[in-house]
């Protein structure tokens, strides 16, 4: 089986979201952007991951947990994605293998969609697999242009294509994998002759098509996946979403939730059945709650075992605990 690298896009600011902090440091339901894309391509059983920093490259470090593949390169100025990715260069010189390419502000990308794009990668010899999706309304995405035998042939960005091309529904998502060795060969052969004056990593497609390289596409059913974040707006909004589906999945699960909407349970929280949550309550961290627990309304839990049978009336914190039975009254605390 062939290896597999990952190069994460972190080097921006993010200017629409209106904030002195590099926009992958934000968080969403308690995990920073950027930490939730390297969590996935750890999952994914990457052996090189390559965060590409730039912009406050020291608070995007700050923000991840080490991890024994993971280095950091910097792309010191800003010219596109195509030089973005020509960072990683040297650091991916001794590798062989597969590389994709994921965007640092696209934070719920599942790794079953990554294993499910390496595998019709790796089964068709592509050299280049892309994720893709099809819009109602594609807006500004880049157009995914396909030839006679509906193979893409090339990706246009929005500012640098026709009308017609405007039209398409296929848009790109910006999540790609590649065969390493092609990736960078190609990308010594792109050029900023485009609206924008940058270095696409696109074109690396068309310069793939043109030397009769095959490249495959697989299309994204759940579009939230490849969601990216531009604003405190989008990020607001993606975060409900994403917290509407962990209370979903839990409800689904027998546990009862109060007033759901008012009730915010992390990625890492594991929840047993018969468990009974009020409204206003806010589980952080990794968090474990066994069965027939009962937590009152306003409580705050962060990383904590609560045992089965466990009971906290309202107004409760509980951190950093590990214990058998835990019984609360209103408004005690409990700190590990």
């Amino acid at each position: 089986m062939s290896k597999i690298g990952v190069i994460i896009l972190a080097a921006g600011k993010g200017t629409r979201m209106k904030s002195e902090k590099p926009k992958v440091c934000f968080e969403l339901a308690g995990k920073a952007l950027i930490q939730r894309v390297v969590e996935t391509s750890m999952a994914l059983g990457a052996e090189l991951i390559g965060v590409v920093v730039g912009y406050k490259k020291e608070l995007v470090v700050k923000s991840l947990n080490s991890h024994v593949n993971m280095r950091f390169v910097e792309q010191k100025n800003q010219n596109g994605t195509g030089d973005a990715v020509k960072s990683a260069k040297e650091l991916f010189a001794d590798f062989n293998g597969t590389v994709f390419i994921l965007c640092g502000d696209v934070p719920l990308l599942k790794v079953e969609t990554l294993s499910n794009m390496y595998k019709i990668h790796r089964e068709s010899s592509a050299k280049c697999t892309v994720l893709t999706m099809i819009l109602e309304d594609p807006d500004k995405y880049g157009r995914m242009v396909r030839d006679a035998n509906n193979s893409i042939k090339e990706i246009v960005e929005f500012k640098d294509a026709s009308d017609d091309v405007r039209k398409i529904k296929e848009v790109n998502t910006g999540i790609y994998c590649f065969d390493s060795k092609e990736l960078f060969k190609a990308l010594e052969k792109i050029n900023n002759n485009n609206a924008q004056n940058e270095y696409y990593l696109t074109d690396v497609l068309k310069i793939l098509y043109d030397s009769k390289q095959k490249i495959e596409s697989v299309i994204l059913e759940d579009v939230t996946e490849a969601a990216g974040i531009n604003s405190q707006v989008q990020l607001a909004e993606l975060e409900k979403e994403h917290y509407g589906k962990i209370r979903t999945h839990w409800m689904n699960n027998g546990v009862s939730i109060e007033n759901p909407d008012t009730v915010l349970i992390d990625d890492d929280v594991t929840i047993e059945n018969d468990v009974y949550i009020s409204a206003g309550t806010r589980i952080k961290g990794k968090v474990h709650i066994g069965k027939n627990t009962f937590i009152g309304a306003n409580c705050v839990i962060i990383n904590t075992n609560l045992k089965d049978g466990s009971r906290l009336e309202g107004m409760n914190v509980v951190k950093d605990a590990d214990v058998d039975v835990l019984q609360l009254g209103w408004y005690e605390s409990v700190f590990g």
